[in-house]
């Protein structure tokens, strides 16, 4: 036993010292090797992975691109990094390698998000537009909105106001609904239900719009107006700390043609032909042609000063990334006495715990403040605006003792309170703050398999403070609103390879809640001191509170599978639970259905000097919209309302506020896709061309009931009835025109087509829409009609002015010479049908980027053509009708006499709501102008930038008004959209309707940017 033991160790002994011997060598045969990894430019780039070839022995650079790995002399490096080609470097006899990577076309196809995951563009099967922060870094923004405009095809950006802070529309492939919200879903990393306006632009790295439902069924019934999804910035690399501040002056590009100022002597001897030679004495005349009397557009309108500064930190390697920024945004508006402010900070970071557990978490707050929004004013007699364009310039705006003249000393012209001195006086401050904090962790369970968690919560606080003063005592009102917001979001994916067949599967499980409360009062006529904070001395104090609970949830599945990158098929199906429906209609289904073909393998376009790529795509899916008001299918009581049961005596009491219907259920939208992408020239020039179609049926309408079934406060029932259809045609052509050492030239091109039309409205033909008329006449100024588009206009048939040969035909319809004339029915009454529509047909935008040595210029430009417009706001000018009593405009020094007979009206009605106000409203813009110069080598600086440029340089477009953009909303409608029973006021069913919207100003900016090193 003893020589079998020695026997055994000294074999193990032996065996030890031929290993440690081996070992020793094979020390002494590694080397440290040392070097750089630089991109195509020379720079360095951080986290490449450098790896000895067959071994797990690897590193990853520094912050400079630097590295340092152990490996024998016959080893080989092998480089790797995303977007790059990898390389192999045997090692030999070098201690020191620097190696510059070479860009991989195929690397470098992009990676889009398409919810709940991401795919690279070349696997898409949807329609999705991307619109990265590189195509409008160089256009000073303060809202995220504008970045879209123009640069996603199929996507409309337009400006309802040109107020600072005021509110953008943006629609996707046209109008689905005529009563719910068509503002397609905001989603801000992972986190559904965003706010674009209370963005950072800075902030943003990435927007992909979902277009068609194919993209967009995986978000099931919130998804039918398209989806926006934002990823925000993440650090990477050496620290870098970047500033971007510019200053802003901003003008109304234009004044409206009034007999205000200079002209204010012509507007007084009209008032004398109208009501007798001396109403106006003749020197007070000869003083106003020789001053001029008051011009309210000037007064009214200003030059405003805006900063913006934003500030970021970034950076991170392979195991931690970071991005912080700051901005703040103050904005003086082109009208005097408002304005926005905002403060926002963010905060990303993404952490690789281990090689399985990744971790995220994004913070940010911010606090916007608007300042006397004129939406938030009376406008039963038009806006803030047309009040000033149409106010008597004879009055001045103060009397001999230094006060206000509240009125026209002679009741001429706009009979409304003094806007100027509303202005000044009334105060009304809007402050809404944001906290949103969401974190995401992915786990990788098996190589192939992989679980992501989204969790979010974020909060929204609202006051509204304001003190309006008017004929007679101020008016005060206070609103105050919390929502809170929860989402989680259980994702489980799998992907899996089987030779040249592709498989992924998405499952996801997600619950929401939602959760809003208001509460405010207002008081009338504050007898004690003038001031909000009195507001308990007021006569009359109403209160009125309000909770709004409502919940998602949600089950959601996806396949994606494709055969050797050329066949792609995807399909999905989503199950929503959503509370604002009751019974069996709370649950709904959607599906979509995709596949796309990538003909860029095959030979005739491998071979081809022209072709580079070649796909096409189709797709079918249905979405639903739920974007009904929270308890608008159930039934409700209205209580404390006053009543004389008696017929004398008034009593409290409570009465049927609405009669709620349980078999409601989500709007769905059905849309088909097709669409082909072509690459030419090495990928140089990229077209792609959708087509679609698109049907909401189940539209949820407002159905009232006979007021001898219920009272008259009772609300209209919502009911599924009625489709919309939407056809249409997207193109989007990007070009590398240029591409030298010195100078390079990129252009973008967007273009829409739509045609939308409804079809059904279940038993009615058509449907009065809610824009009430502003000149007395009380009609409405918009309809709904089946086989028409969204956005008919209806009025009365201007026909001129009546002659002297026809004083008897007028005298039947108790008119005169000279009055206005229109078209008639056989019984003498005013006939009222279409008579335009404010729905653009066609959109576009181009976008152009230049660059020579160290100067860049972006040229933006943008149009839109194909609708019309109510220029009410001229009518008004125009006068002589309700509260506007005098002719106010230039027009009327050629009005009818006798002896000169024209079509320009002396008398009788004005309706603004007729052919004569219809105006064509297509436009050309010059939305952005910007030039600026890098310096390279400035001590400190990695780079220092100074631009200059402007916004909304000129717009060639022939209508008259302010701007063909703009869109007035309902007098009966608040500044947050709701009318005055509460409920949501879709203003895509009137638009083209000017009633003296805020102007759209002309902004020119100077500003610098600089990165530290």
């Amino acid at each position: 036993m003893k020589k079998q033991f020695f026997k055994v160790l000294g074999k193990f002994l032996l065996t030890g010292i031929f290993l440690i011997c081996f070992g020793l060598q094979q020390l002494y045969a590694q080397q440290t090797i040392t070097g750089t990894v630089t991109d195509e430019n020379g720079v360095g780039i951080p986290g490449a992975n450098i790896v000895v070839q067959g071994t797990t022995n690897g590193v990853v650079t520094d912050f400079d691109g630097n590295f340092s790995i152990e490996a024998s002399s016959d080893a080989v490096l092998v480089l790797s990094y995303l977007g790059y080609a990898t390389q192999n470097v045997p090692v030999g006899n070098q201690t020191t390698v620097n190696i510059q990577m070479t860009p991989d076309a195929s690397e470098l196809d992009e990676v889009v998000v398409i919810g709940y995951g991401t795919a690279r563009k070349s696997d898409l099967t949807g329609a999705i537009s991307r619109v990265t922060s590189e195509s409008f870094e160089d256009q000073p923004l303060a809202r995220v909105e504008d970045a879209l405009q123009g640069r996603a095809a199929g996507v409309t950006v337009a400006r309802q106001s040109g107020s600072p802070g005021g509110d953008v529309k943006i629609r996707i492939r046209g109008t689905n609904s005529i009563s719910g919200d068509n503002a397609p879903l905001v989603v801000i990393d992972g986190i559904i239900g965003g706010d674009l306006s209370a963005l950072n632009p800075n902030d943003i790295a990435t927007l992909d719009v979902l277009k068609d439902a194919s993209a967009t069924a995986i978000y099931g019934s919130r998804g039918a107006n398209g989806v926006i999804l934002i990823s925000t910035k993440k650090g990477s690399g050496k620290a870098r700390f970047n500033v971007d501040y510019f200053a802003s002056l901003s003008e109304v590009p234009k004044r409206l043609p009034t007999l205000q100022g200079s002209r204010a002597g012509d507007f007084a001897r009209i008032e004398n032909q109208l009501r007798g030679n001396e109403f106006i004495p003749a020197s007070e005349i000869a003083e106003l042609d020789a001053n001029g009397g008051v011009d309210y557009q000037d007064e009214l309108f200003q030059v405003g000063l805006s900063n913006n500064l934003q500030l970021s930190y970034s950076g991170g390697d392979a195991k931690m990334n970071y991005f912080v920024s700051g901005n703040y945004v103050n904005q003086e508006g082109t009208v005097i006495e408002t304005g926005f402010e905002r403060f926002s900070l963010r905060a990303n970071v993404n952490a690789q715990i281990n090689d399985k557990l990744r971790v995220g978490l994004n913070l940010f707050g911010s606090r916007a403040t608007t300042k006397n929004n004129v939406q938030g004013f009376a406008r039963f007699q038009g806006s803030l605006v047309l009040h000033a364009i149409t106010w008597d310039p004879t009055t001045p705006i103060f009397d001999a003792d230094g006060n206000y003249n509240e009125g026209s000393t002679r009741s001429l012209a706009s009979l409304n309170y003094n806007p100027i001195a509303r202005l000044n006086q009334s105060d009304l401050q809007e402050v809404v703050d944001r906290l949103n904090a969401n974190v995401n962790v992915s786990y990788d369970i098996i190589p192939n398999l992989n679980y992501t968690l989204i969790a979010g919560a974020s909060t929204q606080g609202l006051t509204d403070e304001q003190f309006i003063e008017d004929y007679g005592p101020p008016d005060t009102s206070f609103r105050s609103l919390k929502e809170t917001n929860f989402q989680v979001s259980n994702i489980l994916t799998w992907n899996g390879s089987f030779g040249n067949h592709n498989i992924k599967v998405t499952g996801l499980y997600e619950f929401s809640e939602n959760e809003t409360r208001t509460n405010g009062w207002n008081a009338t006529n504050l007898i004690g001191p003038l001031s909000y904070y009195f507001s308990e001395l007021a006569e009359g104090v109403t209160i009125n509170n309000n909770k709004q609970p409502s919940d998602i949830q949600s089950y959601m599945g996806r396949v994606e599978y494709d055969i050797n990158k050329e066949l792609f098929l995807t399909g999905t199906i989503r199950h929503d639970g959503s509370s604002r429906f009751q019974g069996d209609n709370v649950w709904g289904t959607f599906y979509s259905f995709a596949g796309s073909y990538n003909f860029t393998n095959m030979a005739f376009i491998e071979n081809s000097n022209l072709f580079s790529s070649l796909k096409l795509r189709a797709g079918w899916g249905q979405v639903g919209n739920q974007n009904i008001p929270i308890f608008s299918t159930f039934d409700r009581v209205d209580a404390n309302l006053p009543f004389a049961f008696d017929g004398v005596t008034r009593v409290l009491g409570s009465t049927i506020g609405r009669i709620g219907n349980p078999d409601a259920t989500w709007e769905t939208t059905t849309q088909t896709n097709v669409g082909v992408d072509f690459g030419f020239w090495d990928s140089r020039v990229n077209l792609s061309l959708d087509v679609y179609k698109k049907n909401t049926t189940d539209l949820l309408l407002q159905v009232a009931f006979p007021q001898t079934l219920v009272g008259p406060r009772t609300q209209p029932q919502t009911q599924n009835l009625g489709e919309i259809e939407n056809r249409g045609l997207d193109i989007s052509l990007s070009a590398s025109i240029i591409d030298t050492d010195n100078l390079t030239w990129d252009t973008n091109l967007n273009v829409s087509f739509i045609k939308n039309e409804v079809i059904s409205l279940g038993e009615e033909d058509e449907i009065q829409g809610n824009f009430g008329s502003i000149d007395g006449q009380g009609r409405r100024w918009n309809v709904i009609q089946v086989g028409e588009s969204l956005g008919q206009i209806q009025g009365s048939t201007f026909l001129g002015t009546w002659k002297s040969s026809e004083a008897a035909e007028a005298a039947v319809f108790d008119r005169f010479p000279g009055d206005a004339k229109y078209l008639r029915d056989a019984d003498g009454n005013r006939v009222i049908g279409v008579i335009g529509n404010g729905t653009p047909t066609a959109l576009w935008g181009w976008n152009n980027t230049l660059t020579y040595k160290n100067w860049d210029m972006n040229v933006f430009v943008n149009g839109s053509h194909g609708n019309d417009m109510l220029n009410a706001a001229r009518g008004a000018i125009v006068g002589a009708t309700g509260n506007q009593r005098s002719f106010g405009s230039p027009v009327q020094l050629n009005q009818w006499t006798p002896q000169n007979e024209t079509d320009i009206p002396a008398g009788g009605e004005n309706d603004y709501g007729s052919t004569r106000y219809i105006e064509k409203g297509g436009f050309v813009r010059l939305s952005n102008l910007n030039i600026g110069y890098t310096f390279r080598n400035v001590k400190g600086f990695e780079s220092v930038k100074l631009y200059a440029g402007a916004q909304n340089l000129f717009v060639i477009t022939d209508y008259s008004g302010f701007d063909p953009e703009l869109t007035s909303i309902a007098a009966s409608t608040n500044s947050q959209g709701f009318d005055l029973n509460g409920n949501f006021v879709n203003q895509d069913v009137a638009p083209g309707i000017d009633v003296g919207s805020y102007p759209n100003p002309r902004v020119f900016n100077i500003g610098v940017k600089f990165q530290l090193k």
